[in-house]
C-alpha cells in the first residue's frame, strides 16, 4: 500500500466488531502516536467511542482500559448498561472535542426504523427474539426484514455541508451513540432519537466507508476487526476492497492477519490478556501502515507539521 503523497485529504472509517473493536482502537492509537489524523472519521456501533476518541486526539490516553471495562461489564451487567455507562464516562470529552471549531468531521452511523410495525417490535419485548432471528439470517444472507423495515442513517457533525444529512449535535450525541450500538438480541434498553426508533448500525451500515468517501477525501483508511473481507453490513451486501476507489478516494484496508478468537477475543466475550494482545496487534498494524505510507503524514493537518 503506497500513499499518493501531497494534496491528499484523509478519511478513516472504522467497522463495527463488538469487543473485537479493540484491534481498531490499537490501530487508531498508533496513528495518533505517529501524528496521522484524518479530516473525517466514520464510525458505527462498537467503533463509535473509540473512533470519537481518535477524532479528538484521546485514543492513546484511553487505550485498552476502555475495552477491559466493557468486557467486564458485559459479563456482569449486560450490554445496555456497559454502553450507557461508557457514554456517560466519555461523553463529556467527546462532546467538547467533536463540536469545537476546526474539529474533523465525525460521521456516526445508525439504522433507523422506518415502519410503525417494526418500531413496535424493536421497542418492545419481541426485540430480543427478532434480534436473534436477524443474526441467524446472516448465514443465509436474508436481508428481507432489514430492507423492508430499516434504513441506514448516518449523522454528521458537519451536516450543513452535506445536503440534508441528519445533524449530530452535542444535544443528541448521547442518544445517537447509544442507538448505533443497540443490537436487539443483547441490548435490553430500546434506542430512540428525537422520539423515533433506532437499532444498531451494523444491520444496515457496519462500516460507513462510502459516507466518509463522500466528504471529499482522497485517501480512505478502512479499519476492520476480522481477517475476513470488510463489508458494509453484517449481511455482506458490499465488500470494501483494499486498493479500490470509492467516490474518488483510494481505499486502504487495515485489518488483523488472524482471527482475534485465537488471542481470546470474541465478539461478546474476551479475556483481559486477549484484549491487551489484540490492542497491541492493532497498534503494530497501525505503525506498520504509517511506515508504508509516510506521505500521509504530510496531509494529516496536524498543527506544526
Amino acid at each position: 500500500m503506497t500513499a499518493t503523497g501531497t494534496g491528499a485529504r484523509i478519511g478513516i472509517a472504522i467497522a463495527s466488531g463488538m469487543l473485537k473493536g479493540v484491534f481498531g482502537h490499537g490501530v487508531l492509537s498508533a496513528f495518533e502516536e505517529r501524528g496521522l489524523r484524518a479530516q473525517a472519521y466514520g464510525t458505527a456501533s462498537s467503533a463509535v467511542l473509540s473512533g470519537g476518541l481518535a477524532a479528538v486526539g484521546q485514543a492513546r490516553a484511553t487505550g485498552v482500559d476502555y475495552w477491559h471495562k466493557a468486557a467486564a461489564g458485559a459479563a456482569g451487567k449486560g450490554m445496555s448498561h456497559v454502553v450507557l455507562s461508557s457514554i456517560e464516562e466519555y461523553g463529556p470529552t467527546l462532546r467538547e472535542g467533536l463540536f469545537r471549531a476546526g474539529a474533523p468531521e465525525f460521521l456516526l452511523a445508525t439504522s433507523k426504523v422506518t415502519t410503525p410495525e417494526a418500531a413496535e417490535i424493536t421497542q418492545g419485548p419481541g426485540a430480543k427474539e427478532l434480534g436473534r432471528q436477524l443474526l441467524r439470517n446472516i448465514f443465509t444472507g436474508d436481508r428481507g426484514w432489514v430492507e423492508e423495515n430499516l434504513s441506514a442513517e448516518v449523522f454528521s457533525s458537519h451536516a450543513e455541508a452535506r445536503g440534508g444529512r441528519p445533524k449530530l449535535t452535542p444535544e443528541n450525541f448521547d442518544a445517537v451513540s447509544y442507538a448505533s450500538t443497540r443490537m436487539m438480541h443483547a441490548w435490553a434498553v430500546p434506542a430512540e432519537v428525537d422520539g423515533e426508533a433506532y437499532v444498531d448500525a451494523s444491520y444496515t451500515c457496519a462500516c460507513p466507508a462510502r459516507e466518509v468517501a463522500a466528504t471529499g477525501v482522497t485517501e480512505l483508511i478502512v479499519i476492520g476487526a476480522d481477517p475476513f473481507p470488510v463489508f458494509r453490513d453484517i449481511y455482506a451486501s458490499e465488500e470494501i476492497v483494499d486498493g479500490s476507489v470509492l467516490d474518488g478516494a483510494t481505499v486502504h484496508v487495515v485489518k488483523p492477519d488472524e482471527d482475534l478468537k485465537g488471542l481470546g477475543v470474541d465478539y461478546a466475550a474476551a479475556s483481559p490478556e486477549g484484549l491487551s494482545g489484540a490492542y497491541e496487534l492493532g497498534r503494530a498494524a497501525g505503525l506498520r501502515f504509517v511506515d508504508l505510507n509516510p506521505a500521509l503524514l504530510d496531509a494529516a493537518g496536524i498543527p506544526g507539521r
